[in-house]
């Protein structure tokens, strides 16, 4: 009578591993441009590989969408090795000091990501960056 239990015990945690290495991946939520986020997520764990203890990192992305409301960007960033982020999308909380009326979806953007006291990464400052000027006009206001 103890052996039926037992298997079946056995075989649901051999079912489970493959789900359980997927929930562990640390990227839920944070794909898809226009996933609804109720709030911020706690990053410390969203390291690949190696644990880091960068506290600050740069990064480049593109905007998909800005909630000014709720201090929300979700964007396509690049790799960032400093947290050994690879690319990926994601929503990701902005501090006041962003001035997000500067900014629109699509914009191509330099940022810096700073991790709080709550483990969460927000973006203290982002600049859109500008395109390369080929003109033969010369440099002004430099």
């Amino acid at each position: 009578m103890n052996r039926l239990p037992i298997r079946h015990l056995l075989a649901l945690c051999v079912l489970a591993l493959p789900l359980s290495a997927h929930a562990m991946d640390g990227h839920e939520g944070h794909h898809g441009h226009h996933a609804p986020s109720s709030g911020a997520a706690d990053h410390s764990a969203m390291g690949h590989g190696a644990a880091t203890s960068a506290s600050k990192a740069m990064g480049m992305g593109i905007v998909h969408t800005i909630d000014a409301e709720k201090r929300m960007v979700n964007l396509t960033h690049e790799p960032i090795p400093a947290l050994n982020w690879p690319k990926m999308t994601m929503d990701l909380p902005v501090t006041k000091r962003v001035k997000l009326e500067s900014l629109k979806a699509g914009d191509s953007v330099h940022f810096t990501l700073k991790m709080g006291r709550d483990k969460v990464y927000r973006i203290t400052k982002m600049e859109k960056v500008q395109a390369e000027d080929h003109s033969h006009h010369g440099h002004h206001g430099h």
